[in-house]
Parts: structure tokens; C-alpha cells; sequence
């Protein structure tokens, strides 16, 4: 089973792009560690991070996040299965294990897994 937990959006203001989706949502971001912060929105969340102004997103490409049951296993099938994802599963301080893989098109898709704080 896949399910699209979240849409990535970096900026090198974080904070404004927060302030103005939480007016458009009527809900508080949770800042979660410096420079991340997730709003629920439908469903979905929208994580907001830092990035540097040197940074280039392509306009034509996106950042999707899938929650899986086992990030372990579907790294471990993707592999298997000839893809390259860009390294293996890391867990982050706030409780993601993910890994990522950039499709043909430049588009980047991340596997996650909650794990718990660490």
C-alpha cells in the first residue's frame, strides 16, 4: 500500500511560506526540529525546510512522499529491481526513516516509515 503523506516545499524563507499556509489553511504548523515544520492539510501535510538561495528546483519537478509499511523492504525491492535510489534508508531525529529516488522526468519520490523519536 501507498499513501501520499506529504508535499516537500523548500525556501530559503521558510518561515513566510508558513505563516501564509497557515492563514490559507486555518491551521498552526508544528515546527518539529530548526527549519522544518509540517501543516495538515486535507490529508496531506506540507513540510516546509530551509534551503539555501543557491538551491535550483526545476520548475518542472516535484517532491512526493509516499508512507509505506517498510521503507527497509521497498528499498530493498527497488534495488532488486535494478533502480538506483540516491542512498539507503536514513532515520531522521524526527522520527522518518526514509530513502529517496529521483524518476526518469527529474521528479524526486521519498519513501518514509515512522519510527519513532529517537
Amino acid at each position: 500500500m501507498f499513501q501520499l503523506r506529504c508535499i516537500n516545499i523548500v525556501s530559503p524563507a521558510p518561515e513566510e511560506l508558513v505563516k501564509f499556509y497557515e492563514t490559507v489553511f486555518e491551521a498552526t504548523a508544528n515546527q518539529l526540529v530548526p527549519s522544518r515544520w509540517e501543516l495538515p492539510a486535507g490529508g496531506v501535510t506540507l513540510v516546509f525546510t530551509h534551503t539555501s538561495e543557491k538551491a535550483v528546483v526545476p520548475a518542472d519537478s516535484c517532491g512526493l512522499e509516499f508512507e509505506v509499511e517498510d521503507v527497509d523492504a521497498q528499498y530493498s525491492r527497488l534495488t532488486t529491481a535494478g533502480l538506483r535510489p540516491s542512498a539507503p534508508p536514513v532515520t531522521y531525529p524526527w522520527g522518518w526513516r526514509a530513502f529517496g529516488i529521483k524518476a526518469p522526468e527529474g521528479n524526486h519520490l521519498d519513501f518514509v516509515q515512522y519510527v519513532g523519536q529517537e
